[in-house]
């Protein structure tokens, strides 16, 4: 491919300066947090423990695949989708569970673009980069919660599987390789280094942003993106595909409903009656939501961290108390001082109080150099 180049006329000398462009970015997943939130739709619907099975699966940390003795849950979805969810047995039946349940509700904030051709998913404990293809997704549990401190767990997961959902199909399509050659640069240098293998999915993740989430990122960030890939992004502008849950398209299957923004007042409606004994939590929070008719979204990951998961049993009684007393009385009851809930972007989230705290702190714009290859 002939090398582009940037020039910069100098009038006062009445010369040119030119210079080789260069990819913006090293690497796409590292760009900006938090692209896909908590709080964002899944369209994850169950997890179901289906025993334990021998499974040869891939692990990163000796390298080559392994035989064990797996646990296998069965991940449901709202659109129809089902997963196998393959855990390696060091974790444990119990957090083997939970690990399929916390990535399978992450995996259905992707569009069923992305997730169509996930048949199975592998967790592994240990902190090794994430892997998509060949049908899969590869997840390893301690890289894992470093994307999640970094704000890029789904952003990862977007490049993943669109390793196993687009590359078969657009990496070397005819269309495609036309806008990458048309196009001022490669979205980023991890693209350029291997513009067959990587490509697709280090600039799937930016078109991503700047189409369904260009709110979330930075004016100078849009303009960046579209100034280097504008023939990619109309290619993947042409694609007659489903984003649901993300939006709903006349390419969807099914219907996506959109709730009512929640709203202060809302806080204020009365609850006729809420009466529970030893009930889990999450049966607790599931009620609520059912009858007061709200938004809600709960940030298990950061709920976890306060010591409280969805098997927390409680005990409360009330009648005709707020909706916002009703909260504050359960959470309370969960564990005092450490939960709380607001009103986020027309969603009413229960999460811990260090992590709400956290989110109205102003946050520091600052550039990440990638540590790892993406996979």
């Amino acid at each position: 491919m002939f090398k582009k180049a940037a020039c910069v006329g100098v009038a006062v000398v009445f010369t040119f300066i030119c210079t080789e462009a260069k990819p913006p970015f090293g690497g796409t997943i590292f760009v900006s947090g938090n692209i896909i939130t908590p709080e964002d739709p899944s369209a994850f619907v169950s997890i179901t423990p289906n025993g334990r099975e021998e499974r040869r699966m891939f692990d990163r940390r000796p390298g080559k695949m392994e035989k064990v003795n797996a646990y296998i849950f069965n991940a449901k979805f709202d659109d129809g989708q089902t997963m196998i969810v393959q855990v390696n047995p060091e974790f444990g039946e119990k957090r083997a569970f939970e690990e399929a349940k916390k990535y399978s509700l992450v995996i259905g904030q992707m569009p069923f673009v992305l997730r169509k051709d996930v048949e199975r998913v592998t967790i592994h404990d240990g902190k090794k980069p994430f892997g998509g293809g060949n049908r899969g997704l590869l997840i390893h549990t301690g890289m894992g919660e470093s994307y999640i401190r970094g704000g890029i767990l789904a952003e990862t997961l977007y490049h993943e599987a669109s390793h196993t959902s687009l590359d078969r199909t657009h990496a070397g399509n005819k269309d495609w390789l036309t806008a990458q050659k048309e196009d001022p640069e490669f979205i980023s240098g991890y693209a350029k280094s291997h513009p067959r293998r990587e490509d697709v999915a280090e600039t799937y993740l930016m078109y991503f942003a700047v189409r369904y989430k260009p709110e979330r990122i930075s004016k100078k960030l849009r303009d960046t993106i579209k100034g280097a890939v504008p023939n990619r992004i109309k290619y993947f502008d042409s694609l007659k595909v489903s984003m649901h849950p993300v939006v709903k398209s006349k390419w969807d299957g099914v219907e996506a409903k959109t709730p009512p923004p929640v709203t202060p007042d809302d806080l204020k409606k009365k609850i006729s009656k809420v009466a529970f004994v030893d009930a889990p939590l999450s049966e607790v929070f599931q009620r609520i939501e059912d009858n007061s008719k709200v938004n809600t979204s709960v940030h298990w990951l950061y709920m976890k961290s306060a010591g409280v998961d969805g098997k927390k049993k409680i005990s409360i009684s009330l009648t005709g108390a707020t909706l916002e007393k009703v909260l504050t009385s359960v959470l309370e009851k969960a564990a005092p001082g450490k939960l709380g809930f607001e009103i986020r972007k027309g969603v009413l989230v229960i999460s811990s109080r260090q992590a709400i705290d956290a989110q109205k702190q102003p946050k520091k714009q600052k550039k990440t150099t990638p540590k790892n290859k993406e996979a």
